[in-house]
């Protein structure tokens, strides 16, 4: 990963992770906040996260309740404390083995599905679009090396990490903090639900092939066939979705 890589990825994690956590309570929203960004792969196995004083203040929360959101997180198997001074704390090395997920007591309906097919279509084929328009050079370079990652890789887990990553670098292309959050959110819907279908590797595949049609044309400064290519991927992934939903069994 060039420097330049590393700065889009601290940027999305500036945006969609250090950032105001949301109504309900804080203790459970930052570690479903931290949880998700750990099972995203935005926060990596070996990661240091900032001292408790700068995060509780980036977070909207008390240091106090920074500290028992990371006991939990610390019991769960997902961060590491390290005294000392190199010390801090830590994402755990197998830290996305364990990440925790939104419990599902069943496959979502098929009208939730739709729904947020919608949503994404809507949302990320704008987004495409935007980026062909403003997306940087070192963003484009960045794109293109998580596609051609997540070709080589079989094993479901790493590969949508960087498929997650990919569509975030997307988001962070239009300049904007709040598409990119909103496409985070999104994405935790695929996350989930992708880790309750058996995934075949076809379909990782064919993914791929659709990233790269949407890297082209964002590399072309092409709006339109962007915004078109995105809105094929996120069909096909819906598609994927209900079709293999409607023969998984209930948990």
């Amino acid at each position: 990963m060039t420097a330049a890589d590393v700065d889009v990825r601290r940027r999305l994690v500036e945006q969609t992770v250090f950032a105001p956590v949301g109504r309900g309570s804080p203790v459970a929203a930052t570690v479903a906040r931290l949880g998700q960004a750990i099972g995203m792969g935005l926060l990596r196995p070996g990661d240091k996260l900032p001292p408790e004083v700068e995060l509780a203040r980036d977070l909207g929360i008390s240091p106090v309740t920074l500290r028992n959101a990371f006991s939990m997180l610390r019991g769960a198997g997902l961060l590491i404390t390290r005294r000392g001074r190199l010390g801090g704390t830590f994402v755990s090395e197998d830290a996305t083995q364990q990440a925790p997920t939104e419990p599902l007591a069943d496959f979502p309906l098929e009208s939730e599905l739709r729904s947020v097919i919608d949503e994404r279509v809507v949302i990320e084929g704008g987004v495409a679009a935007i980026a062909a328009e403003r997306a940087t050079d070192a963003q484009i370079q960045f794109m293109k090396a998580l596609i051609s990652e997540s070709s080589e890789i079989s094993a479901y887990q790493p590969w949508s990490e960087r498929d997650t990553m990919l569509h975030l670098v997307i988001a962070d292309a239009t300049e904007s903090p709040h598409l990119v959050r909103h496409v985070s959110e999104l994405r935790s819907y695929v996350r989930r639900w992708g880790e309750l279908l058996p995934v075949p590797r076809h379909a990782m595949k064919l993914a791929d092939r659709e990233h790269r049609a949407i890297a082209s044309a964002i590399a072309r400064r092409e709006p339109a066939r962007a915004r078109a290519a995105m809105e094929r991927h996120v069909r096909s992934t819906g598609a994927l979705w209900l079709g293999l939903g409607r023969v998984t069994p209930s948990a």
